[in-house]
């Protein structure tokens, strides 16, 4: 019985809001990576996807800041 159970639960998950400069901080010095998260609504999908392009245009070559045209 204690397989069962194992087997239906899902898997531990945390639900929080964060400031977008802090969290385009976190993803400019590597230490958390779009894959470890996923955006819960069409804004933040936006706002993430910007950060995202952004942050590859300065890996290329622009010095510009991550939320720049916010």
């Amino acid at each position: 019985m204690k397989f069962l159970n194992s087997f239906f639960r899902r898997p531990l998950t945390v639900k929080l809001e964060i400031e977008s400069e802090f969290l385009a901080s976190l993803m400019e010095n590597g230490q958390i990576h779009a894959s470890n998260f996923r955006c819960l609504d069409f804004s933040s999908k936006q706002i993430v996807w910007k950060m995202l392009l952004s942050l590859a245009k300065s890996k290329f070559g622009n010095d510009g800041k991550l939320l720049e045209g916010q």
